[in-house]
């Protein structure tokens, strides 16, 4: 069988100078609801690396992205003004927000562009910003055509540009407009932050070293079947916590009480546990409490021992040094979903543990892979995230390009 592979495009083996490069990101990050500024920067700070790559070759950088689900009209409490006010701080831009052009100050700015761009006078407002300013559109899901993936919107927003830049690995395994469909109007290139992402997850999917140890938390397991599988012929271990495991425990028959589970995925756990008999590592203890968390309530029971009032809450001692165990052998690490209920103390206790021991590890001798929102959150508050060699910016997409899937952004690349 002939295999033809075609190659990407990268910014980086790319001379990309003096054009108008617009670049997709991905800014959907929390946005507090009390200050109404950004409450997660992580994702807008691995952005900044292809922004001052593209402007030392003299280009001008025009950014667009989306937050939350606007449904195709303007909705001020999804408006990207927070996200522009962090990326010119990051920048360390003066911020300004315009609906027309601005003139050529001294000063470098991070232009928030709140014009609608698919009108002829504001691409040309927009082709007038000076080279050393970075422009940020308005959300783009505030526009129809964004999400229908539609060619008409596609090209209109590629006329604001002479190149093409995804940075935005987080949405590629989505259809939009921005992602996929502006690929043909334009030169397309990854960006520096897509480019991370793909060749350290290539590495776990084509030069994974043994022992190779997956672990997996989180609530919704039909989410991560493909991965688990796709992951699992290569896995040595799989550990499994949180509302993944409380599945397995209850297709074994046993009480779950009110704890977190999907239901009607049992089959899946029966599924997963024949397939990858022996590899598959369930909690031998869990914490426990009633639904009010009372202090006076909580305790370490084995899986068979829980009470129909009581809710698992964490992964209890016996397990977390059973699962360190085997994290301190393995020579690459996947890692996706907290173990517990990480944000309430003190059900922080093995996500905060074990996101130590991977941290430690990743710094030795394994490579490890980290990814999904909530278990970003667990490993900064672990104060590892320097120490672990990729910290992936897409939750979803992470999973299924581990999966093996093809994602919609990247394929437009090829």
């Amino acid at each position: 069988m002939l295999i033809i592979f075609v190659a990407i495009k990268y910014l980086r083996t790319s001379k990309i100078q003096n054009k108008t490069a617009l670049v997709r990101v991905d800014v959907n990050v929390p946005i507090d609801k009390q200050t109404g500024k950004v409450a997660d920067a992580f994702r807008i700070e691995e952005i900044v690396p292809t922004i001052k790559y593209l402007q030392k070759g003299n280009n001008r950088v025009v950014l667009c992205g989306h937050l939350g689900r606007p449904g195709g009209k303007p909705d001020k409490s999804l408006s990207l003004r927070p996200v522009a006010e962090k990326m010119a701080e990051l920048l360390q831009f003066k911020f300004l927000e315009t609906d027309h052009a601005l003139p050529n100050y001294p000063l470098s700015h991070l232009i928030f562009y709140t014009g609608n761009f698919a009108e002829d006078k504001h691409r040309k407002q927009l082709d007038s910003v000076p080279v050393k300013d970075v422009v940020l559109l308005e959300n783009l899901r505030f526009y129809k055509g964004e999400e229908e993936n539609d060619a008409m919107f596609a090209k209109k927003l590629a006329g604001l540009a002479e190149v093409y830049v995804n940075d935005a690995f987080g949405v590629d395994h989505r259809q939009a407009a921005s992602v996929s469909a502006i690929t043909k109007y334009l030169p397309s290139y990854a960006g520096l932050l897509l480019e991370k992402e793909i060749k350290s997850l290539d590495i776990v999917l084509h030069k994974s070293q043994s022992p190779f140890v997956v672990m997996m938390g989180g609530i919704k397991i039909s989410d991560k079947v493909q991965t688990i599988e796709n992951l699992g012929e290569k896995a040595d271990k799989i550990l499994l916590a949180g509302g993944l495991a409380n599945l397995f425990f209850l297709s074994k028959g046993y009480e779950i009480g009110k704890s977190k589970v999907e239901k009607d995925a049992e089959k899946i756990a029966w599924h997963l546990e024949k397939n990858f008999k022996g590899k598959i590592l369930l909690p031998a203890d869990v914490v426990v409490a009633d639904e009010q968390m009372d202090r006076s309530t909580i305790r370490v029971a084995r899986p068979h021992e829980i009470g129909k009032n009581e809710t698992i809450y964490d992964i209890g001692p016996k397990t977390i040094l059973k699962y360190a165990a085997e994290l301190k052998l393995a020579r690459t690490i996947v890692w996706n979903g907290p173990l517990g209920l990480f944000e309430v103390k003190p059900f922080h206790t093995a996500t905060m543990a074990l996101a130590r021991i991977v941290g430690a590890v990743s710094r030795r001798k394994a490579f490890g892979v980290v990814g999904g929102g909530e278990t970003v959150d667990a490993v900064r508050m672990a104060h590892q995230l320097d120490h672990i060699d990729h910290v992936s910016t897409g939750g979803g997409a992470m999973l299924e390009y581990l999966a093996g899937a093809k994602l919609p952004g990247i394929e437009a690349l090829s």
